[in-house]
């Protein structure tokens, strides 16, 4: 079986030291690298160009949202991390259709914005795709010019909705992830194309939390045609101490019933972001491991054709819709 991940902070961990090119020293405290990736058969994979507006000395990190040309540098660190790694020979880059068909043993790096202010303004989108970013979140949890996060509440902004529509014309996917709810319904309000959440769960089976996905939120997603990545972050899974096998088939079976089908859920590990091997799901602590994750939805009733679509095929079939079929020309 080979995966489709979407949502791995690859640039973030290059730039704060660790050599994704090897196997993790500890496997205790981390587990994403290249290898293991090639390893597990994550095929395709979206890199995250993750950057949030604080005064400190992370690679994500810039003074404030309103310093637009720090959040710039910050975003061009990030793509520089992947572009490095193509030059090597580490990954590719899949900007089209046919990149994606491309039988390679490389993984394929779908470029995925978390956290929109690098994109300085509206006009600006078109450089980002040709860039190579085919997802855009408006903002991670602390909120941006353009949205209300999940730890900061609001709506879009004026500029947000222009951002939204330039990001539409340009066909770039919306990532609803990190969402304060008013931004959510803000976003289905203005949107015209299509709108995932690549890495959350539920907030029915967790906590009354914006960030976690309301049932009417799951819906909506579905309604559009969207497709959910199941976080693998136990928090975000479970009340109480560490989430099993058993609580992520939970959300995926609530996420499916919730859309009345199962073409709307995939793997959204967000593996390495922020917490260790040691806060996964037991038996679910390195992608070697998401075999068992599959199986765990065979024991629950889910056919071949449903498990390979949480596996990869309902990400590959949104990916196929949304991407050009051929890369722009430079």
């Amino acid at each position: 079986m080979h995966w489709i991940d979407a949502h791995l902070d690859l640039a973030y961990l290059a730039l704060s030291g660790r050599d994704l090119r090897v196997p993790c020293p500890d496997p205790g405290l981390g587990c994403v690298s290249l290898p293991a990736l090639r390893e597990a058969r994550a095929e395709i994979v979206f890199g995250t160009l993750y950057t949030s507006p604080r005064n400190d000395d992370t690679p994500c990190s810039y003074p404030s949202s309103d310093d637009r040309e720090a959040a710039w540098v910050a975003g061009q660190r990030q793509l520089a991390v992947y572009r490095d790694f193509q030059a090597g020979g580490e990954i590719t880059i899949a900007r089209c259709r046919e990149d994606l068909a491309r039988d390679t043993p490389l993984p394929r790096i779908v470029l995925l914005m978390e956290g929109a202010d690098p994109i300085r303004d509206p006009g600006d989108v078109g450089r980002w795709f040709d860039d190579g970013v085919r997802i855009v979140g408006l903002t991670w949890a602390a909120g941006t010019r353009y949205a209300g996060g999940n730890a900061s509440p609001g709506p879009l902004s004026a500029l947000g909705r222009e951002l939204v529509s330039a990001l539409d014309e340009a066909g770039i996917v919306h990532d609803a992830s990190h969402l304060a709810d008013e931004a959510f319904d803000d976003l289905f309000g203005v949107a015209t194309g299509p709108i995932v959440a690549t890495h959350s769960n539920c907030r029915e089976l967790v906590a009354d939390d914006q960030r976690h996905l309301g049932d009417d939120q799951i819906r909506a997603i579905g309604d559009r045609g969207g497709v959910i990545g199941l976080n693998l972050f136990s928090r975000f899974l479970t009340r109480d101490g560490r989430a099993t096998i058993a609580t992520c088939v939970e959300h995926l079976q609530h996420i499916s019933e919730l859309m009345g089908h199962r073409r709307g859920v995939g793997l959204g590990s967000d593996a390495d972001g922020g917490f260790s091997p040691r806060q996964m799901p037991e038996g679910l602590e390195h992608h070697r491991d998401l075999a068992a994750l599959a199986e765990g939805l065979r024991d629950a009733g889910w056919s071949d054709q449903d498990i390979k679509g949480f596996c990869h095929g309902n990400w590959l079939r949104l990916l196929r819709k949304a991407l050009p079929q051929t890369a722009p020309a430079a």
